[in-house]
């Protein structure tokens, strides 16, 4: 059989093409899923909580609060003193609370049937006492839904922020939420 005159044999340039821009496609709506299922399951835990609320007609949860990303800051060893040899003959007033973190205990705990349970922060302050977010240093226990709580406690807390010289300034402090179901 002898070739026809005009027709190709082989791969089909646009059937490649085509072929190509699907196989594109599809890993990119693969990576949106993960993306979407990572955002829908934090999404789940406030829906889930609201439902819970409404449907026993208590108060409404507190609204979600996005968890600083990646490591807290690490204090450097000799720090202080470097600080403290700076700040000689200052006065410095360290920051101080006027509303304390309070929090709602999670109704993931309550259904879990976890009594107690406890979560470091570590949490930038602004020069006018606020706190926007916060790292979760450690939740115990975990997936109970105690580091959210002291999240949306934490951002509606206040503080006497810290002054050096009588100008407030921004800065960073530690403190420990527990939780007892009562």
């Amino acid at each position: 059989m002898e070739p026809v005159p005009g027709v190709r044999r082989g791969p089909d340039r646009i059937a490649l093409l085509a072929w190509t821009v699907a196989v594109v496609l599809a890993l990119v709506m693969a990576g949106l899923a993960v993306v979407g299922v990572r955002a829908i399951g934090a999404q789940r835990e406030v829906i889930s909580d609201w439902w819970a609320t409404a449907v026993a007609g208590t108060e409404a949860p507190p609204p979600y609060v996005e968890p600083l990303p990646g490591p807290p800051p690490v204090d450097r060893p000799g720090a202080s003193e470097e600080a403290a040899a700076k700040d000689a003959g200052r006065v410095i007033v360290n920051p101080s609370w006027r509303v304390q973190p309070r929090s709602v205990y999670p109704n993931r705990a309550q259904r879990q049937g976890v009594e107690s349970g406890r979560v470091e922060l570590r949490c930038p302050v602004s020069a006018e006492g606020q706190i926007k977010s916060c790292w979760i240093l450690s939740e115990t226990p975990a997936d109970a839904g105690f580091g959210q709580a002291a999240l949306a406690g934490a951002v509606q807390a206040r503080l006497q922020p810290r002054t050096v010289d009588g100008v407030a300034v921004p800065t960073t402090i530690s403190f420990t939420m527990r939780f007892r179901l009562e």
